[in-house]
């Protein structure tokens, strides 16, 4: 398939920050093969016979990238208000956990991608930290195929808590193998990445196995770290040691592990990190919700370290709106050094998609309006928002501080359009909006 939108301001997110007012770009066989100048891509598109379609003056921006979600909590939104991760998740989240099933799973996950279509988002990271039944990773990435949206699973994994959710690394990573064999495709539609829990649920020996497979396998890994003080009081207590300590000694450290949260980082943590091209999941509505605190966003970026940004589930952020967690994410680092420039619009625009995607290993895929690059992007369309109408500065200002998913009028995901006209083309919306409430009220039944 051959298609291309001219007369759109492209935002192109690349290495020089270019933009074109009256833009075109092409895309055939779900890679881009022209952008810059409407008059130079029509010329090219008549050439190649593609379907030509004027996009009246909309914004074009590359795809949003969340990379930390789990999706499942779609059914949880409100559960466990009001409290803090420490009080949060032994509340809610671990009955949940315990509880849910393919049906669950299933509702969850559809409505998840569908809000993060609604909100611009062409790839998603999910962390799915509970395994309580055989098969939950299949129904989630069955869902995500058919919804044509990009999945960097992680396939979530612990040894310490209760019976339900616990497993050995045997079983833990046959599974891992049997998802890569059924799913990973070289179009980097579907990737598979390790989750072990949080500190305070993986054993020392569990710790040290995860990175033993993850080197013999070239498999990355996602990881909650220091979202507040629990992972140093934990190491602590069962080691006599800091945490960094030692997730350094158990080999956890790398430039291969997407560090989520990192909010209780001091210098010495911010040394190591950096020593080890970690990177950096930065999730401020979650962080706020619990009151978890800030992640030092700017001394990290200052230090050389790849920053992006995520969600976080919608048991501890109520949604899956990434143009919220935008705004949220820069003006709270705005906030918190009392300064306008702390965290700009554009800065925040490239941590939401290229560097997003250079912290899944998508940098050179997907991220940026570049040729030879996946066709992911969005075009939004003010007019169809009182929000965000009239656009009196730059495209990126308006995106981060004015953005409504009312705006979002089409996203394409591998040159797939998934959302024409507001419209989702791969999925009837009605229906999964009722089988989330269906599905939610038998999961809160199940654990009351």
């Amino acid at each position: 398939m051959k298609k291309a939108y001219l007369h759109v301001h492209i935002v192109t997110v690349d290495d020089q920050d270019r933009v074109w007012p009256d833009g075109g770009i092409l895309y055939e066989n779900g890679t881009i093969a022209a952008v810059g100048e409407s008059a130079h891509v029509e010329q090219i598109a008549r050439e190649r016979g593609a379907e030509i379609l004027d996009g009246g003056g909309k914004y074009l921006f590359p795809g949003l990238v969340n990379t930390h979600t789990h999706l499942y909590q779609e059914l949880t939104k409100g559960l466990g208000s009001d409290l803090s991760l420490e009080e949060w998740f032994p509340k809610a989240m671990a009955p949940v956990g315990a509880a849910l099933r393919e049906e669950h799973m299933e509702a969850g996950v559809a409505l998840g991608l569908l809000e993060a279509i609604h909100s611009g988002v062409t790839t998603v990271a999910d962390y799915m930290q509970h395994q309580p039944v055989p098969g939950l990773g299949r129904v989630e990435l069955d869902v995500a195929k058919q919804m044509g949206v990009r999945m960097v699973y992680g396939r979530g994994y612990r040894d310490i808590g209760r019976a339900e959710v616990v497993e050995d690394a045997a079983h833990i990573f046959a599974d891992v193998e049997d998802l890569k064999a059924r799913y990973v495709q070289p179009d980097g539609m579907i990737t598979v990445w390790l989750a072990p829990a949080a500190s305070w649920g993986l054993s020392d020996h569990l710790m040290r196995e995860t990175r033993r497979y993850a080197d013999a396998t070239e498999t990355p890994i996602m990881m909650h770290l220091f979202e507040t003080g629990s992972d140093e009081a934990g190491s602590q207590q069962r080691f006599g040691k800091p945490a960094i300590e030692w997730f350094e000694e158990a080999g956890l450290l790398g430039p291969d592990l997407l560090a989520v949260h990192s909010v209780a980082l001091g210098s010495a943590e911010m040394e190591k990190y950096q020593q080890y091209r970690v990177m950096v999941s930065y999730n401020p509505v979650s962080n706020m919700y619990l009151a978890s605190g800030s992640a030092p966003v700017r001394e990290l970026k200052e230090r050389g370290l790849a920053v992006a940004l995520g969600t976080d589930g919608a048991g501890s952020n109520n949604n899956n709106n990434m143009l919220e967690a935008m705004k949220s994410g820069a003006l709270l680092q705005k906030v918190v050094h009392r300064d306008p420039q702390a965290m700009t619009a554009g800065e925040m625009l490239r941590m939401a998609t290229i560097e997003g995607a250079r912290a899944l290993g998508l940098g050179d895929r997907i991220g940026s309006i570049e040729v030879g690059k996946a066709a992911d992007f969005f075009l939004y369309d003010p007019m169809h928002s009182p929000i965000a109408c009239p656009v009196c500065g730059t495209p990126e200002a308006a995106l981060v501080y004015s953005g409504d998913h009312r705006a979002i009028d089409t996203v394409v995901i591998q040159g797939q359009t998934v959302l024409e006209c507001g419209i989702l083309t791969k999925g009837d919306e009605d229906a999964i909006l009722v089988q989330a409430r269906r599905m939610a009220d038998d999961l809160l039944c199940r654990i009351r």
